[in-house]
């Protein structure tokens, strides 16, 4: 059964949730992804946005024993601050970040798979999953054969 969300991604979300198994390797978005309150914040400025930040404690619970690498949007500028405040604030371990250096967040993203994850980890996309928040990112994921979902396919 699939019912739409009453946020402002509009994503479908099914009312039973799919598993996240342990052995794959999690891409995780970070904005409307692990971050909570994306929406109300998005116009803070920075170091008051990092610090207002709040995480999806349910999909940290449900991944924090997976290999996982972020890939965002965010200016690299921001990674140190971020980083640190995930850290301190959730029982996730972040093992690789990649952050934006003025692309799109599609073309950002496929370029760090390409440059940068698919080299290293390999190009079988059974060892992925990918969390991500935007249609046209997910849709370059599935371009490479790896299943990329919203967090409410999870949560």
């Amino acid at each position: 059964m699939v019912k739409l969300i009453e946020n402002d991604s509009k994503d479908k979300i099914l009312t039973e949730k799919l598993p996240i198994p342990k052995d794959k390797i999690i891409l995780m978005d970070l904005n409307y992804t692990l971050i909570s309150n994306s929406w109300p914040i998005r116009y803070e400025k920075l170091p008051e946005k990092i610090n207002k930040r709040q995480y999806e404690h349910q999909l940290i619970e449900l991944i924090k024993d997976n290999y996982i690498i972020l890939i965002t949007a965010s200016p690299y500028c921001t990674s140190y601050d971020s980083l640190k405040h995930i850290e301190e604030n959730t029982d996730l371990k972040i093992a690789e970040s990649f952050w934006n250096f003025n692309k799109r967040p599609h073309e950002l993203k496929k370029y760090w798979l390409e440059k940068a994850v698919l080299p290293t980890h390999g190009d079988n996309p059974e060892k992925y999953l990918a969390i991500e928040s935007n249609k046209t990112t997910r849709a370059m994921y599935k371009k490479f054969g790896i299943k990329a979902r919203p967090k409410g396919e999870f949560i």
